[in-house]
């Protein structure tokens, strides 16, 4: 549940912003498979976003067929990170859209992407950038992955006095991200925190010191998913209680 509202694939209610979770690895939707990696859309009156591409195409096709999402909606792309489960299928999806989309990238692989994706603007994104009306980037965050330096960007939907907080893979670190999302939006409490948060590696001890320190960030709810980790997604649901929602394959949301 989120604030009473069931979350799952069809529209729970009128609202003026949707959050479809289109591509997933945790939960299942009858019509959609679930494949290691994370997309979600995010649709207003004024056009669509899509956060992160998934790492296989053919999943993300009959996901996508599956909700009849609306290519002619999608005015951006943001790529959290330079990840192949993260932009798997970003070839498909720019095959399907208008010339020259807006695409989001962490401005440290700004010039790999425009080589590579020359029908596409490229805009890298260093600091927190208003990406569309009340959608904000975190900025390039830097962290190490498997010892290579790795850089990613969080999504932050503003509504009213809150915001909701979309992660890739985390792999900053979810605290810190929380707490630079806070920094940049002073004021506004979190409605929700979504996403991957990368702790699939961490101990119990760990997993549980990571969660108490996000309870005394005052977010409302929580829905774990992605590269979290079953374990850690346990605890969490154990932790949290009611603040705990799932958001995964097939989940939408509407604010």
């Amino acid at each position: 549940m989120f604030n009473g509202i069931k979350l799952n694939a069809k529209i729970m209610e009128a609202g003026d912003l949707k959050i479809k979770m289109i591509y997933n690895n945790t939960g299942e939707c009858s019509g959609m498979k679930n494949a290691w990696g994370l997309s979600i859309w995010i649709e207003d009156k004024r056009g669509a976003t899509l956060f992160d591409t998934g790492g296989d195409t053919a999943v993300l096709k009959q996901n996508m067929e599956h909700l009849g999402l609306d290519f002619s909606k999608l005015d951006r792309i943001v790529i959290s990170h330079n990840h192949w489960d993260h932009k798997g299928g970003l070839e498909y999806v720019l095959g399907k859209t208008k010339a020259c989309i807006d695409m989001y990238v962490p401005i440290e692989v700004r010039k790999e992407y425009q080589k590579d994706y020359p029908g596409a603007n490229v805009i890298g994104v260093n600091k927190s950038m208003n990406i569309h009306n009340n959608i904000w980037s975190t900025g390039s965050m830097s962290a190490t992955h498997k010892g290579n330096a790795i850089n990613e960007q969080s999504l932050i939907i503003k509504n009213n006095d809150s915001m909701i907080l979309l992660n890739g893979c985390s792999h900053p670190g979810i605290v810190q991200i929380v707490k630079q999302a806070r920094t940049d939006h002073p004021g506004l409490r979190f409605s929700l925190v979504a996403g991957g948060f990368h702790l699939m590696r961490k101990t119990k001890k760990e997993v549980r010191e990571i969660s108490a320190e996000l309870k005394e960030l005052g977010i409302d709810k929580i829905a774990p998913s992605h590269c979290t980790g079953e374990k850690a997604i346990d605890i969490f649901r154990e932790d949290w209680g009611d603040k705990f929602v799932d958001m995964n394959i097939g989940d939408e949301k509407t604010a």
